[in-house]
């Protein structure tokens, strides 16, 4: 008899999560398993007497989720389970005969199969999963390269099409005619990743050319994760440099930052109201939460004063959230979510249990690898100093080691840059001056 394997995803979807169960699948039927599933992970689970909340995968062509596009095919969860649940989960899996339990997500899903294992003697295997690309033990993890170069397209694309925005005029200070920025354009843009600042060193890749080197005026000019602690005259200072010698200015921020003096949440800091989820966590994207991105834009409007700018800074906020893990995939991503799920059945093959699959790199080739769950649950990994240039973004040797995960730099455009000859206006042409307002 089949021995009998269940699969289910958990936590925010990636753009190549069901790459990964496309692959456990594939090599499921290659070796023998019976592969169920279960609607909406441990939760689907929980209530397996609901019709259509265990479904059987065996016979499905493993390319029908490969190609069933952005989210999760077997829907996910974001329950945390507590000992009554547990048990039921466990007298679930006894009384529908699983061998084993391969739960596709993040350092929580690693957490719960390992309270899992309190109540169960199944096999447990974990495949790693998430955009932030935060968890331990791992060179990367699946998501975060399809997620890496929407926002690094995104930029390039916004950049482009805000810039246009940016306007020279003539002023009257103290009586002199003087030249400076009628306009200087700003964008504010907020990437995902509560803990690490993985996503927004990423969006450096739109600042790299063709050959992959950084270009040190392209956007994003400023890059603020949670790995530099956030000082607001540091920052105003970084904008102020960088509009008094381009008229403009990107600037990226992930959902939260540590507040320099404090060592506290920016939302804790600066907030009139924080709005906290169930397990007392700062919520962030919500509709009434705290954004970052808007809190820098008002700085940037109400605080900044640059003395090129005689004008106004016009700003614009973008917040993509979940556009930013659904729109766009990373074909070298999807392949090596693929290996994931794939490893994840050659784990159960080999007798494995309470291990995660993860991603080895070694000599620019990468391979899979297992861990204890103990190693990623409840754990997270920041970016490492050596790959962040203070708040200017990411150094070249970040680009270099992580880069190919988008595929490469030609997966971003590469706009002509437009090189004007300017006309020596005639000497009968005079400033001028706009009217200062009432």
């Amino acid at each position: 008899m089949a021995k009998k394997v269940i699969v289910g995803e958990s936590g925010g979807p990636t753009p190549v999560i069901d790459w990964e169960v496309a692959g456990a699948l594939d090599a499921a039927q290659k070796s023998g398993w019976q592969m169920l599933g279960m609607i909406n992970g441990l939760e689907g689970l929980l209530n397996a007497n609901i019709p259509g909340n265990i479904v059987d995968l065996s016979a499905m062509d493993p390319s029908s989720f490969a190609f069933n596009g952005p989210g999760a095919g077997l829907h996910t969860t974001r329950m945390k389970p507590k000992e009554p649940e547990y048990r039921k989960i466990a007298e679930n899996l006894k009384l529908l005969g699983i061998d084993a339990v391969i739960y596709f997500g993040g350092n929580d899903s690693a957490d719960q199969l390992l309270g899992l294992g309190k109540f169960s003697d199944v096999a447990l295997i974990h495949g790693i999963k998430t955009v932030d690309n935060d968890l331990p033990a791992t060179h990367h993890s699946p998501g975060f390269g399809s997620s890496a170069l929407y926002n690094a397209t995104a930029i390039k694309a916004v950049r482009s099409d805000f810039s246009s925005y940016s306007v020279k005029g003539n002023f009257e200070v103290d009586g002199k005619i003087v030249q400076g920025w009628e306009t200087a354009a700003a964008i504010v843009y907020q990437v995902m990743g509560r803990k690490a600042g993985w996503l927004a060193q990423a969006t450096g890749f739109a600042k790299v050319d063709q050959a992959g080197q950084i270009v040190p005026d392209r956007a994003p000019h400023i890059i603020l994760s949670k790995e530099i602690p956030f000082s607001k005259a540091d920052f105003l200072a970084k904008a102020d440099e960088v509009i008094s010698k381009l008229g403009e200015v990107v600037i990226v921020v992930q959902e939260d930052l540590t507040d320099a003096e404090t060592g506290k949440s920016i939302e804790e800091v600066y907030a009139e109201v924080i709005h906290r989820d169930a397990h007392g966590n700062i919520e962030h994207g919500r509709a009434e939460s705290f954004t970052p991105a808007n809190f820098l834009a008002k700085l940037v409007t109400k605080e900044l004063k640059v003395k090129s700018v005689y004008g106004k800074v016009k700003e614009v906020v973008l917040v993509p959230q979940h556009i930013q893990r659904s729109f766009m995939m990373s074909n070298v991503d999807a392949a090596e979510a693929f290996r994931v799920g794939a490893a994840c059945i050659h784990a159960l093959d080999a007798k494995e249990t309470k291990k995660s699959v993860v991603l080895n790199r070694t000599n620019g080739r990468t391979s899979t690898g297992l861990t204890d769950l103990s190693n990623i649950a409840a754990k997270d990994r920041s970016v490492p100093m050596e790959f962040i240039n203070g708040i200017s973004g990411p150094t070249q040797s970040f680009v270099d080691e992580y880069i190919y995960l988008i595929g490469g730099p030609a997966a971003i455009p590469h706009y002509s840059t437009l090189r004007f000859g300017p006309v020596q206006a005639p000497k009968e042409i005079t400033p001028y001056i706009k009217p200062k307002k009432k």
